[in-house]
C-alpha cells in the first residue's frame, strides 16, 4: 500500500525520519562489517569454505536489499519501510551490535570505530524498528509481505552462514 506520509518527494532534503534513520543505521552497520574484515576476524585467503562464501554473498545481498527497501519506502510503499525496520533490528542491532559482548567498550581493536559500530548498530537498529512501526501506524499503512519476508530470509540465512563460519 502506498502513502504520501512515507514517501520522499525528491524536491527537497526533507526526507521522512525513518529514511534518515535508516541511512544512519546502514552506515554504522556497514562500518562494523568493514572493521570485522579489517581486523582479520575472517580469514579470506585461499579457497573459501561454503559458509564463508555464503556469508559474504549474504552480507552483500543484505546491503542491496536495504537499498531496495529504502527505494520502495521512499516511494510510499509501506513494505519498504517494514523491510528496513526488520533489517535495522535484525541485522544492525542483533548481528552487528551483539558482538559488543566479545569486545566491550573501550574495545582495543580499531578503536574508537569498533565501539561506534557496535553501540551505533544497537541504538540505531532498535530505534529504526520503532520509528518504522510508528511511521506505518501514523500513515495507517498496512505493508504487504514480500519485501519484509525477503529481508527476513536474507537475515536468517546470513546469520546461519555466519554461525557456521570459522572466525580467526
Amino acid at each position: 500500500m502506498r502513502s504520501e506520509r512515507l514517501a520522499w518527494s525528491g524536491r527537497d532534503w526533507r526526507m521522512p525520519v525513518w529514511f534518515w534513520l535508516g541511512l544512519v543505521t546502514m552506515f554504522v552497520s556497514v562500518l562494523h562489517i568493514v572493521i570485522d574484515f579489517g581486523v582479520g576476524l575472517f580469514d579470506l585467503h585461499g579457497t573459501l569454505s561454503l559458509p564463508e562464501a555464503t556469508t559474504l554473498v549474504g552480507v552483500a545481498l543484505i546491503q542491496i536489499w536495504w537499498a531496495v527497501s529504502f527505494t520502495a519506502g521512499a516511494q510510499g510503499n509501506g513494505s519498504g519501510v517494514a523491510s528496513a525496520g526488520i533489517l535495522g533490528a535484525g541485522w544492525a542491532a542483533l548481528t552487528n551490535g551483539f558482538p559488543i559482548v566479545y569486545c566491550p567498550p573501550v574495545c582495543p581493536e580499531a578503536r574508537p570505530l569498533t565501539d561506534i559500530g557496535h553501540i551505533g548498530s544497537i541504538v540505531f537498529g532498535i530505534l529504526l524498528l520503532f520509528v518504522a512501526i510508528w511511521s506505518l501506524w501514523r500513515a495507517r499503512v498496512r505493508p504487504h509481505w514480500f519485501l519484509p519476508a525477503v529481508a527476513l530470509v536474507l537475515l536468517v540465512g546470513t546469520v546461519v552462514s555466519l554461525a557456521n563460519t570459522a572466525i580467526s
